[in-house]
């Protein structure tokens, strides 16, 4: 070496290479710590990107490793006596360091002395690249214990499935909600209140995706149906019967047959007709004038609604009395009665269209909330797709024209409400709701009976027998709720009971395994 500066940086080096080694075993030996710690909390809590919660601690480790390498820089006389002990150099190079400054008698002598040992000497032996045994050991059980953590089965997965499977459920029953407000929205029939519909909907959605589960989330659903049958007027289907009257009864004349087609076609188009005849009113005959009072009186008996009853009475009175501008002006109420009937039907159709959409979410959170309370909540049908165009329950009661007439209770595939009134079919109504479909209907004060379990072997009609004196067998409710749960379930979905019944019989069994508080 040609001075004591060269030395200096060829150790420095050389101790910067084993520092660098040395940090980097260290740097393993927590990243694989920071892994295993990981497994072991993934088995503890429910965490999902546990993969990126693994690999986030190995840079972590490597930037820290690497910047205590940086910082940590040895001083040069720090180096010439590790280099003097580890090379055997008898501390020529610690003491020429100290004394490179010096310019007495012997100090040149003792620097090229130094020098002379150094250059003979393998500097970068003084600070070898090393592998610390108890690291690399450490590193290797570190390894195969987060290994086998990882291959083994993890108790959390089946809860990251299920909240994987409710998730999905419930985006599913959003989307089914969304699908519903889109159908009305593109219908093309504008009702007065589809706004509040829309709202409805808008807030079942947004309590649907921030539900903790699908059983929190059913919990939105019944409310806003509530209030979605809130919106129907119940007198439309008194206003519908009174209209399809006034059809029937202005079918049999001459002036009013058009108008009597166009009020069977829609209100609107009905609501126009009668306009037009109004306006023709002082150019009919008498004979038609006569035969059009008589059919309006005809229509006034029959009618349902009150203002339309009074305004056709009006106007048949008006008629055959010679004054036609005010029967023109009764039948002009008549028309704008007929158009406020045109948007009440539509609000009803938006009203079932809505409801049909949160049935459908329905029975997606219903079906993931039984999983869930059975265990198996992450065995859910990926192929099972709600949408709002499913099958809904339909209530009618009362009476109307059209499919939907009669009393009780029906099902089928179309749609349906009930509650404050509805229709459905084409002109069906009902004064207390309505449902298009067909199906077997069930009086509102029927019973549904659950069946027990036989005993194996032997009917179900049949009891077990006893002897003399014998105890009636008894078993533990555990062995035998579950039975009677998936028989409960299975009835009310082959039953005509409404939705929030139906969560309240799951809610009841879901119940029965908890345990119950300290008192």
């Amino acid at each position: 070496m040609s001075s004591l500066e060269a030395i200096v940086r060829e150790l420095r080096k050389a101790a910067r290479r084993a520092l660098g080694a040395r940090y980097a075993a260290h740097a393993l030996v927590g990243a694989v710590a920071w892994v295993a710690a990981v497994m072991i909390l993934v088995r503890l809590v429910p965490f999902e990107r546990r993969a990126e919660l693994a690999v986030l601690g190995i840079p972590v480790a490597l930037a820290i490793a690497a910047a205590a390498w940086l910082i940590r820089r040895p001083s040069a006389a720090l180096l010439m006596a590790m280099a003097d002990i580890r090379l055997g150099l008898k501390e020529r190079l610690s003491t020429a360091w100290e004394r490179r400054a010096e310019s007495g008698p012997l100090d040149d002598a003792q620097r090229h002395d130094a020098v002379q040992h150094a250059a003979r000497a393998s500097l970068p032996a003084a600070f070898p690249v090393r592998v610390n045994r108890g690291e690399a050991t450490l590193v290797a059980i570190l390894a195969i214990f987060a290994l086998a953590l990882a291959l083994l089965p993890n108790p959390m997965d089946q809860v990251l499935a299920q909240r994987q499977a409710d998730r999905v459920s419930q985006a599913r029953a959003a989307k089914a909600v969304a699908d519903a407000k889109k159908k009305i929205a593109d219908s093309g029939k504008p009702s007065p209140k589809d706004a509040q519909i829309q709202k409805i909907l808008q807030d079942a959605q947004a309590k649907i995706h921030e539900a903790d589960s699908p059983r929190k989330a059913l919990e939105s659903i019944t409310p806003a149906e509530q209030q979605l049958q809130k919106l129907a007027d119940p007198g439309t289907p008194a206003l519908q019967s009174s209209a399809q009257n006034l059809a029937n009864a202005l079918s049999g004349t001459a002036a009013g047959r058009s108008a009597a087609q166009a009020i069977s076609t829609n209100p609107a188009k009905g609501a126009q007709s009668v306009r037009d005849l109004a306006s023709q009113l002082q150019s009919l005959s008498p004979k038609d004038r006569e035969e059009l009072a008589k059919a309006l009186a005809k229509a006034s008996q029959q009618a349902q609604n009150s203002q339309m009853r009074d305004s056709l009475s009006k106007a048949s009175s008006s008629l055959q009395s010679g004054d036609a501008a005010s029967a023109a002006q009764a039948l002009n109420d008549v028309a704008s009665q007929l158009d406020s009937l045109q948007e009440q039907e539509n609000t009803d159709q938006a009203v079932a269209a809505a409801i049909n959409g949160l049935e459908a979410a329905r029975q997606g959170l219903a079906a993931q909330a039984d999983r869930d309370a059975n265990g198996q909540g992450g065995q859910a049908n990926a192929g099972a797709s709600p949408s709002a165009g499913a099958s809904g329950n339909g209530n009618g009661n009362g009476t109307g024209n059209g499919t939907g007439n009669g009393n009780g209770n029906g099902t089928g595939n179309g749609t349906g409400t009930g509650g404050t009134g509805g229709t459905g079919g084409t002109g069906g109504t009902g004064s207390n709701g309505s449902g298009t479909g067909s199906g077997s209907g069930a009086a509102s004060t029927e019973r549904i009976y659950v069946p027990g379990q036989p005993v194996p072997g032997q009917s179900e009609n049949d009891p077990t027998p006893l002897g003399p004196g014998q105890d009636v067998p008894l078993s533990p409710y555990t062995q035998v709720i579950e039975a009677y749960q998936q028989a409960a379930l299975d009835a009310t979905d082959q039953s005509l009971i409404p939705g929030s019944e139906r969560d309240l019989v799951r809610e009841y069994f879901s119940q029965l395994g908890e345990p119950r508080a300290a008192k």
